[in-house]
């Protein structure tokens, strides 16, 4: 079967219970300090019994693609988790839906492409993505959350519609993990160093194991995973576009954390149509300590032709939040 799409009642907890066998030899091995024990996922129907005080619906979601460049390349598996939780707490309650599909790109796949997906030419022929499946829990849900929302998102805008207007989060840049004692941001490991593992780079599987993540508590702090996640979702940053920084100030810029955005493009005070500007996010509470930067260090006093775009969950993660404001 190429495609699932299911209620998960027809789930049972008990397929993550170890058997009697299993749990003996796990207590065993863990009263070594020479071993660590992981466990394969498998989702259960239910993370938290009862009802949510708050409750909101969350989508956990990931796509598979011809490549990696977003303006381009298409979509050729996607795999969602419809499910509850509470806007206070963030605990997760239960499980509402799963989707997966294919869609036939009518290109053939590069070679690295299958190899990592595993996905395959004849796998994809004349398959389509249900599309009022997906739109029907686009438009239900209060948050989408991908691992690496900026490729998700920009890929996901220019097929879907319903999502140009949806909260946005990301499991990638959203929890401290280097707070947590968690060097890399790979999702299988992340994974393993918050206890289990799974087969990845299959739609599906990326978006379980991401949602099994955010029921986690985090290794040092101890906060809830979905918490952490939504407490900064919540922040509002702005985007700073240094229009035509001097040449000499580059260094200063890329020192202060400050990206190139080559493909940017604007119109200066005589109308003509330029390309290139360096560009930073920063939290509302340094916004003016940063214009005063930008004012003081990069334009040295002169009126600066500074351009902004105001960052909220609609936009975070979108390729809307480079495009040039009016000035």
């Amino acid at each position: 079967m190429h495609k699932t799409c299911f209620d998960t009642h027809a789930r049972h907890d008990a397929a993550i219970m170890p058997t009697t066998n299993d749990q003996q030899a796990i207590e065993h091995l863990q009263q070594s300090d020479q071993y660590r024990i992981i466990q394969r996922l498998k989702t259960p129907m239910f993370y938290q019994q009862g009802q949510a005080q708050n409750a909101r619906i969350g989508l956990v979601i990931d796509t598979e693609t011809t490549g990696l460049d977003v303006k381009t390349n298409k979509i050729i598996e996607l795999g969602f988790i419809a499910f509850e939780y509470d806007t206070q707490s963030g605990l997760i309650y239960r499980i509402l839906h799963e989707y997966t599909g294919f869609e036939d790109p009518k290109e053939a796949l590069s070679d690295i492409v299958k190899q990592v997906t595993g996905i395959s030419d004849p796998m994809l022929k004349d398959q389509h993505l249900n599309e009022d499946e997906i739109n029907l829990w686009l438009s239900k849900a209060h948050l989408i959350i991908a691992h690496n929302a900026a490729f998700d998102r920009s890929v996901l805008e220019r097929r879907f519609k319903e999502i140009h207007q949806a909260h946005w989060a990301c499991t990638f840049h959203d929890i401290p993990w280097q707070d947590e004692n968690i060097s890399s941001l790979k999702l299988d490991f992340i994974a393993y160093k918050l206890g289990f593992f799974f087969d990845g780079h299959r739609a599906i599987n990326d978006a379980q194991a991401t949602l099994h993540i955010l029921t986690r508590h985090l290794p040092s702090s101890g906060h809830n995973a979905m918490h952490s996640l939504l407490k900064h979702a919540r922040l509002n940053s702005r985007r700073f576009f240094a229009i035509q920084a001097p040449f000499d100030k580059k260094d200063d810029l890329k020192a202060r954390n400050y990206r190139w955005l080559s493909d940017f493009e604007y119109q200066d005070q005589y109308g003509k149509t330029k390309k290139g500007v360096w560009s930073l996010a920063v939290p509302e509470a340094d916004i003016a300590e940063e214009q005063a930067w930008l004012s003081d260090h990069v334009y040295q006093g002169k009126v600066a032709p500074l351009r902004h775009n105001d960052i909220t969950a609609k936009n975070r993660y979108s390729q809307r939040e480079y495009l040039a404001p009016e000035l």
